[in-house]
């Protein structure tokens, strides 16, 4: 979910807001808001669950979704990747167009946002793409499965899911985890508590985590490792981000900064 501000979105807004009285705080169920350009997925008014490009429907639109592809400079050919939470697909698309190779498993507890995923053009389920109505704290908790990268983005219309703050929730992502296994979660940048959260990551994990605030502030992406992979050197970082950028279109050279930025601060710390 992205607290985004509906600026340069002037058409999307005018629509939504004629259907602000008829959809807001009564069942916070999702609906879909469309202009010429863009295809919106809402809670309510106040907050963009997801954004997506009707000319290019792979292409992350949102700022803090391709922030969470950062994971590719740690992990850049991983072979298995869940994820916690669907909304429109943004995230899932992307790594099942781009990461060809890898399966994807896709976590959802709203039946009625799986039930809009076609107008969202994500794949049809299969061999390696699925989309699952469950619980994600319980799927973990229960599994044996392991992934190479956990993506957790599971928001309601009151915000985070308290299921994935817990640290339990938090062991389990650990214990889901192949070695050099990769977690990223996005939180909200308005949010107070993102601190506890991440002191409870790095008590569980065992190795530092690291914040990173979105330029915009309305997000911050948490990156963990079980591993030293998040102490890779900056000039290899920086080299990484270069190379991938020739594939993937999105912010990695960006990312790569703000991530080395508040690992050096929180190094003096």
């Amino acid at each position: 979910m992205s607290l985004i501000p509906p600026t340069g979105l002037q058409g999307l807004k005018e629509s939504l807001s004629k259907l602000k009285e008829r959809f807001d705080g009564t069942q916070g169920e999702p609906y879909v808001v469309e202009s010429k350009k863009f295809k919106a997925l809402y809670f309510d008014s106040d907050s963009t669950q997801s954004l997506m490009d009707m000319q290019a429907p792979i292409r992350l639109v949102v700022s803090y979704t391709e922030t969470m592809m950062g994971f590719l400079l740690f992990h850049a050919n991983p072979q298995s990747i869940a994820m916690i939470g669907l909304g429109g697909g943004s995230l899932a698309k992307y790594c099942h167009h781009y990461l060809s190779g890898a399966s994807i498993l896709v976590l959802e507890n709203n039946p009625k946002v799986i039930a809009l995923k076609d107008k969202f053009h994500v794949p049809e389920n299969s061999a390696k793409f699925t989309v699952l109505e469950a619980d994600g704290a319980a799927f973990l908790r229960n599994s044996e499965e392991k992934f190479d990268v956990l993506l957790v983005d599971g928001y309601t219309k009151l915000g985070q899911a308290a299921q994935l703050c817990s640290e339990d929730f938090y062991a389990s992502c650990l214990a889901c985890l192949n070695p050099g296994g990769i977690l990223v979660i996005n939180f909200s940048g308005a949010a107070g508590l993102n601190q506890v959260y991440q002191e409870r990551i790095d008590r569980v994990f065992n190795h530092p985590s690291v914040l990173v605030m979105e330029d915009d502030r309305m997000n911050q992406i948490l990156f963990a490792s079980n591993g030293l992979s998040l102490k890779t050197p900056a000039e290899d970082l920086l080299r990484r981000s270069s190379a991938l950028s020739q594939v993937h279109d999105i912010h990695l050279a960006r990312t790569a900064q703000n991530f080395l930025v508040q690992r050096n601060l929180d190094s003096r710390q």
